[in-house]
């Protein structure tokens, strides 16, 4: 009998001992799992709600190509919406801007353009041509002159106009006739080499090395006999 109660002290003061010991680990295994805070680190907590209050992020899909009979297969893929727009412009390059040089042509031209479109047809005024009478008077007559410098260029009296060539164009005067022309004291000889000049209120065309020879201005009255 005394034994019996003695083996029943025993075993459960065992059992004791083990739940003591049970719970212990149980502590300790709570106090281990539970979050610690690292040297230099924050531990965050999120909330349940968190991911539920997140916006949704809608993104573009294409369908693949359907069937032969135009009917779609039903299966997609994910396109990424491209950075600046599916159309997003190139940047335009850098121009220069134009040098004083290709200004001053581009006015030059323009110019001459400007000319040409304003400037009126020429007709010679009637019975005036190639082969109306050169009758002047005896004496001596002024009338309008202007430079020619076409140099090169073909003569209606034959041959082409040099830069060294003495003569005059008239519009009727024979080729070959020579005119005496005075011009600011001096005096000069030369013949009629080509026809012109075909500018209303002109009659005489002095070549470059007459107007030199004289020191004709390029356009003024000049004083002539036959």
């Amino acid at each position: 009998m005394g034994l019996r109660k003695s083996r029943r002290r025993l075993a459960g003061a065992i059992a004791v001992g083990i739940a003591v010991l049970a719970g212990a680990g149980a502590a300790f295994a709570l106090l281990w799992l539970s979050p610690r805070e690292a040297p230099g680190r924050a531990v965050a907590t999120v909330g349940d709600d968190y991911y539920a209050n997140l916006k949704h992020r809608p993104k573009l899909v294409e369908p693949e190509a359907g069937d032969p009979n135009g009917v779609v297969s039903g299966s997609y893929r994910v396109v990424e919406p491209q950075v600046g727009g599916p159309a997003a412009a190139a940047p335009a390059p850098a121009t220069r801007p134009p040098s004083d040089e290709q200004v001053r042509r581009d006015l030059a031209q323009a110019r001459k353009e400007s000319k040409r479109a304003t400037a009126p047809a020429f007709e010679n005024p009637a019975g005036v041509g190639p082969v109306a009478p050169f009758e002047p008077a005896e004496g001596w007559h002024t009338s309008v002159a202007s430079v020619y410098t076409d140099y090169g260029g073909p003569l209606a009296c034959g041959g082409r106009l040099a830069r060294n060539q003495l003569g005059v164009a008239h519009k009727s005067a024979p080729c070959g006739s020579l005119i005496t022309f005075r011009y600011g004291g001096r005096v000069v000889r030369v013949p009629v080499i080509d026809r012109g000049p075909y500018i209303a209120g002109r009659e005489w065309d002095l070549t470059g090395a007459t107007a030199e020879l004289i020191g004709f201005n390029g356009l003024d009255f000049i004083d002539w006999t036959v």
